[in-house]
């Protein structure tokens, strides 16, 4: 890190209020803006306003996650900070939030993502990433929970079907209904025709 980038981090932290929420988040693998907000008692304006500062300074990043069809915005801190050695990048972030991307757009179960969550707090960073992944496939809204979840199309709530090949929710009106040989009869979103059959 150049000795000019400094300025940038001593000037997010030169708030109080933003190194009690640095210094919280830091000690997290992630954590939503909501616990943020409620933990803070900050408003959602005021709360935006203090992590641009630490999003600009590389402290922190944001990934937004599609959750029973509303989207929720988790923080990750990227480095930790010591007084001896000032700053030293976290390990694996990089990848946890690479990997989150991934995912940013597809509707997942947030009562098991909730149920998740804790677990991952409890997984090293490499652990963490190395079952990302699958953790999260295990997610993906299914039609036992179709009730609480929304079309990724049109977000309708009238979502009563999975994408055989990408999982995502879809309601009738966006749903392609495939015959293949080996599988039988398939529904596919429009996203999946479109990508493999053009």
């Amino acid at each position: 890190m150049e000795l000019n980038d400094y300025s940038v981090i001593f000037e997010a932290l030169n708030n109080e209020k933003r190194r009690e929420l640095f210094q919280f988040i830091s000690k997290l693998q992630f954590v939503s803006k909501n616990d943020l907000s409620i933990k803070f008692d900050l408003k959602r304006a005021s709360l935006n306003h203090h992590l641009e500062g630490m999003i600009n300074a590389g402290l922190i990043q944001e990934v937004s996650l599609l959750l029973d069809g509303r989207t929720h915005t988790f923080i990750i801190p990227m480095v930790n900070i010591f007084p001896e050695r000032l700053i030293e990048a976290q390990d694996g972030k990089k990848e946890l939030v690479e990997q989150l991307r991934i995912w940013s757009d597809r509707n997942l179960n947030l009562e098991n993502w909730n149920t998740l969550r804790k677990s991952l707090d409890t997984l090293n960073s490499k652990d963490l990433i190395n079952s990302i992944e699958s953790l999260l496939s295990s997610l993906i809204g299914t039609r036992s929970s179709i009730d609480k979840n929304y079309c990724f199309f049109c977000r309708s709530k009238k979502a009563q079907t999975v994408c055989f090949a990408c999982r995502n929710l879809m309601c009738n009106v966006h749903r392609f209904k495939i015959d293949r040989e080996e599988l039988g009869s398939i529904n596919l979103c429009p996203n999946c025709v479109q990508k493999f059959f053009g």
